[in-house]
């Protein structure tokens, strides 16, 4: 129980916070499955409040923009911190002082229930798994909402973090815990493999699931996103086959690649702001249409 509650816990938790972060983000929601004459009215509508507050000034059509500058953010400090720890975890004593005391408390604790719920939760990391949802989602999605970017995004994440996190892995080639005798038949040890792919993977599917619906659903898969890679990390250092410090690794690697990818597609596949900028068409058009003078063939 006690191992359960270390691995849900803190996942649980920060999922919450992310999901309610996404619900709590300002402006009119771009993906909102709302038809275009309503969108059109609350977009009148924003323009005629009051400017005083810095969150009213963001112009709606704005948001794929500020999305995609978000996660030109997350990219960089991804990219930051993987580097960061890769250096680190070379040369640095305190670190790896840090992660040796961490690595045994699994297996000290370990019960046979808490080994069943630990390889359950960390197969959402491994590639079999990943595979079959990557490919559930694309057979719902492409029939929700076709797009023929959608198997190339997918299959940039999915591969790409594969290839990302096996290149990482040579050139740091750090060696496994010792907890778990199975680890050291799984290959150098930094970044977690596991981790980096539900932390990519994960995301790219709340991503391409949430396009068009509305701002709770986002919000919800979002959290789920970050709640699975943050549980799938957990795992692997309970199970004593990473370093605490792999998985932070890992999660870096993953969600900055991620992020690298959505700058790359995100204008293609999502089209955040298509239905304001048919809001605002239709309200054009609307104005357009009432201040232009009568037809004199038709008056004839």
């Amino acid at each position: 129980m006690l191992i359960t509650l270390v691995l849900l816990g803190p996942a649980l938790v920060l999922g919450l916070l992310f999901a309610i972060a996404v619900r709590r983000h300002p402006g009119i929601d771009p993906a909102s499955p709302r038809p275009a004459s309503a969108l059109a009215h609350e977009l009148e509508r924003d323009q005629q409040r009051s400017r005083s507050r810095w969150l009213a000034r963001l112009d709606p059509k704005t948001e794929t923009g500020l999305l995609l500058v978000l996660a030109l953010g997350v990219l960089v400090v991804g990219g930051v911190a993987l580097g960061v720890l890769a250096l680190l975890v070379r040369s640095n004593s305190s670190l790896l002082s840090i992660d040796r005391s961490i690595a045994p408390w699994g297996e000290d604790h370990m019960t046979s229930f808490s080994q069943w719920m630990l390889d359950f939760v960390t197969s959402f990391g491994s590639t079999g798994v990943i595979a079959g949802f990557a490919v559930g989602v694309f057979v719902v999605e492409m029939i929700r909402r076709p797009s023929r970017w959608l198997p190339v995004f997918l299959i940039a994440v999915c591969v790409g973090q594969a290839l990302m996190s096996t290149v990482v892995k040579d050139l740091v080639d750090r060696v496994r815990p010792t907890a778990n005798p199975i680890a050291h038949t799984l290959g150098p040890s930094f970044p977690s493999g596991h981790t980096t792919g539900a932390a990519a993977c994960f995301a790219a599917f709340a991503l391409v699931i949430g396009r068009g619906r509305s701002r709770n659903v986002q919000s919800l898969l979002a959290g789920a996103a970050v709640f699975i890679a943050l549980a799938v990390a957990a795992s692997r250092v309970l199970l004593g086959v990473h370093w605490l410090s792999d998985v932070f690794g890992g999660l870096a690697l993953g969600w900055g690649w991620f992020a690298l990818c959505s700058i790359a597609f995100g204008g293609r596949l999502l089209r955040l702001g298509a239905p304001v900028e048919a809001a605002t068409r239709v309200s054009e058009a609307s104005a357009s249409s009432t201040s232009a003078p009568p037809d004199p063939v038709r008056r004839a």
